[in-house]
């Protein structure tokens, strides 16, 4: 018993020394690393025309392209695939714009082409069928994905989707409409920090060296940031409009499509889900209470149950 407190003690000091000792980056590097070897994810890189994309991969059976929102990354769908990695094999790709993929002021991020470069990195990976997933701005163009390459999607999924014109006006967008800053366009410490409360209904603890570092990528970022929110978010006398609308396009997609909405969402209105789940030929949809616009991380165990569901019976 003596010699295990001994050790007990012994990595307790050393898990001490080593958070007074290290850097917040090298904090949030660490911390990043364990969670991705928890989920079973490695890092990866392959390179498009216009530059080299980051990706996590992992897991083993179909395949699942997941594609993250605004202001996000790759990072986002770590705690999900820590459930469905025994069953599927994971992409979790950097868009283009966006986490360690390029990020390149001169280039166009329109929903279009961003599907065309989702598609091209699919070509690279030799993935003939698999299954794409989004969230928000990720939801939109998996969803523009599907619709354009029906042929290469087995099913869809859309969790808390960017693009639903016909749906009610969110908070976010109220603010849009009275000329207030969109609020997931994040330049310090503090945007960042009204940005979780707004995300979550239930902010998770998250570790002061995590918000800084954060909020430090998000003031680097925030010029490119800024740029595909107006490309992607097209604005006509305040009223956000798309390209590409959802509403619209599922219309034509056949295949099998789960809609995930967290019924607290500010950012987009969960009556969107409602809306695509009559306008797709084969759409399920799962409303979460007490969940906001970021239901893989609030809620991961029960978001990845309803995919592991939807995907059996389809």
């Amino acid at each position: 018993m003596k010699n295990i407190t001994k050790i007990t003690l012994g990595l307790l000091f050393t898990v001490l020394f080593g958070y007074f000792a290290l850097s917040s980056e090298q904090l949030f590097n660490a911390g990043q690393s364990i969670e991705r070897k928890l989920a079973g994810l490695s890092v990866k890189s392959i390179k498009i025309d216009e530059g080299e994309v980051a990706y996590l991969e992992g897991g083993k059976g179909d395949v699942i392209v997941f594609l993250h929102g605004f202001g996000a990354n790759k990072d986002n769908w770590v705690r999900l695939a820590k459930h469905l990695k025994d069953d599927y094999s994971i992409i979790a790709i950097d868009l283009p714009g966006f986490g360690d993929s390029f990020k390149k002021m001169d280039l166009k991020y329109d929903v279009e082409s961003q599907v065309r470069r989702v598609n091209e990195l699919i070509d690279q990976l030799g993935i003939n069928k698999f299954y794409i997933a989004g969230n928000s701005m990720g939801g939109y163009i998996a969803g523009n994905y599907a619709i354009k390459y029906p042929e290469r999607v087995t099913g869809l999924w859309l969790l808390n989707a960017l693009g639903v014109e016909s749906a009610d006006e969110s908070e976010m967008f109220k603010d849009i409409s009275n000329n207030k800053k969109p609020i997931v366009l994040v330049q310090d410490k503090n945007d960042l920090q009204k940005l979780t409360s707004f995300v979550f209904q239930r902010p998770p603890y998250i570790p002061e060296f995590v918000i800084s570092e954060l909020a430090k990528k998000a003031e680097k970022d925030y010029q490119i940031n800024q740029k595909i929110f107006y490309e992607i978010h097209k604005q006509d006398k305040n009223k956000v409009k798309f390209a590409s609308p959802l509403d619209r396009g599922l219309a034509k997609f056949s295949k099998p499509v789960l809609i995930t909405w967290g019924k607290q969402d500010r950012v987009l209105h969960y009556s969107a889900a409602k809306v695509l789940s009559q306008i797709a030929p084969q759409a399920e949809m799962v409303v979460m209470d007490d969940i906001g616009h970021l239901p893989m991380i609030e809620a991961p165990k029960a978001t990845a149950k309803q995919f592991i569901s939807f995907s059996s019976r389809n």
